[in-house]
């Protein structure tokens, strides 16, 4: 069978709405360049070595959003130098509802373009800020995403290492996605009875000293447990719009010994017992006694009721051929000069590449599309929108979400970049590749690009 033949005569094509781009949604996107198959608009965020910035896919007129990282600054700094493809690395092997989905990776003489999906709902931080503390109920659903995401990366073996409220984004259906995996590690794992046990640890200090666990802070060796620490400050933070552990004027030594001697802020009054005790619980600073990822599974507090654990996300999670849809396939071969079976390769495979990102950028115009047909009442309600596309299981989502990749295009003015070479945005200080390698810094000589406000961690890894 050819691959051709994979996708049904009868396969309907899709809807005009879908595939055109109206000249005006170009014409109109305020750019300062184009780069491959991106209008790149204005800055959203900055650090010391990228840029963050909208971007508009041209081929769909869907936005995304581009980190940019400055190879020319990056080379003064030979730590950021050598772990500048990390992020793209480890962003590969992840596909969840709640983590930032890599769509591609582009390379020129002087940047990095890392793409990923633009989340409309904009960050947790300012999102808390309006409402100076957010309510027990919409915190728990918070947590319990970014539950179902620490859960999943700690399975594949990856460290977080830099969890707070700046880098919590929000979807349009507001939704918590992590992003900014530029600290981020991977460590070796061995399977026992009980589940991957970690095999090695790491030791370099990084992160936001207010953020960061104990143990990190206190140049011990650390695991996995570092990034439940991080939960539990989170959680405190949109509890209250304060953090934890604060010392006045800040200084890592004091603020290290207010966590070891539980010298936490006080908690809400109003707030229910369940939700103090796993906060507790969370915020131990022995790591060997602060609860595990699957004990919080099952805290009733975050479980779905008695006896009924938070579910995990399948991991590894990669969308299966049977499920993609044959009408993005037939317009991606019959118009858009793609070869099916490359398309299915990479999407299946999470590999970043343009004809994977054309594949979900179209799928999710589709998805609107339809779900505008059912809100006009021109659709029945229950009409089942698209047959063959596997829908997320994450715990707590109900809806369809877009996890895209993408390749690389050959045009003149940028070199694609292989699947096995991707992108790390380490704005700052990060583990080395081996942790038995990983060199100590000294966070509390570190400067900060974050932006002010009442629960800043004082980054000092950006």
């Amino acid at each position: 069978m050819t691959v051709i033949s994979m996708i049904p005569n009868d396969t309907p094509y899709l809807p005009p709405k879908v595939t055109e781009v109206p000249k005006d949604t170009l014409r109109n996107f305020p750019h300062s360049k184009k780069v491959g198959n991106y209008l790149l608009g204005s800055t959203l965020g900055e650090g010391s070595f990228a840029k963050v910035k909208e971007a508009l896919h041209i081929p769909t007129g869907e936005r995304v959003a581009v980190k940019i990282i400055d190879k020319k600054k990056s080379r003064d700094d030979s730590y950021v130098r050598k772990n500048l493809r990390r992020e793209g690395k480890i962003l590969q092997m992840i596909r969840h509802d709640n983590i930032i989905q890599l769509l591609e990776i582009m390379e020129t003489q002087n940047s990095y373009y890392l793409v990923t999906e633009m989340c409309k709902g904009g960050d947790l931080m300012d999102y808390i800020s309006q409402k100076r503390k957010l309510p027990e109920n919409e915190v728990k659903k918070y947590i319990r995403q970014i539950v179902s995401a620490v859960d999943y990366l700690h399975r594949l073996g990856i460290l977080h290492r830099d969890l707070k409220i700046e880098n919590l984004l929000l979807d349009e259906s507001k939704d918590i996605k992590i992003i900014d995996f530029g600290l981020s590690n991977c460590v070796k794992l061995v399977q026992t009875k009980e589940g991957p046990k970690v095999q090695e640890y790491c030791v370099t200090q990084c992160g936001s000293p207010a953020y960061a666990a104990p143990e990190l802070l206190g140049r011990k060796k650390y695991g996995p447990q570092v990034d439940v620490w991080s939960i539990g400050v989170n959680m405190y933070a949109m509890l209250t719009g304060n953090l934890p552990f604060t010392v006045e004027p800040f200084n890592i030594k004091a603020l290290h010994n207010k966590m070891i001697t539980g010298q936490m802020n006080p908690l809400p009054e109003a707030i229910s017992r369940e939700c103090r005790d796993i906060i507790k619980k969370l915020l131990n600073p022995d790591p060997d006694r602060r609860i595990p990822l699957e004990e919080i599974l099952k805290h009733p507090w975050i479980a779905e009721g008695p006896g009924q654990p938070l579910p995990r996300s399948a991991c590894p999670n990669r969308l299966r051929t049977e499920a993609l849809e044959n009408s993005i396939l037939k317009h991606m071969s019959e118009n858009q000069g793609y070869r099916v079976g490359e398309v299915i390769r990479f999407v299946t495979g999470n590999v970043p590449s343009s004809a994977t990102a054309m594949y979900y950028l179209i799928y999710r115009k589709l998805v609107k599309h339809f779900g505008n047909l059912r809100a006009s009442g021109k659709i029945a309600a229950d009409h089942r929108i698209l047959q063959r596309t596997q829908f997320s299981t994450d715990a707590g989502k109900t809806s369809p979400k877009v996890f895209s990749s993408q390749r690389a295009q050959r045009t003149q003015n940028y070199t694609p970049v292989p699947a096995a070479k991707t992108i790390n945005q380490t704005t700052t200080r990060d583990c080395k590749e081996n942790n038995e390698n990983e060199t100590e810094k000294d966070v509390s000589k570190e400067g900060t690009d974050d932006k002010s406000g009442k629960i800043d961690g004082n980054t000092v890894c950006h």
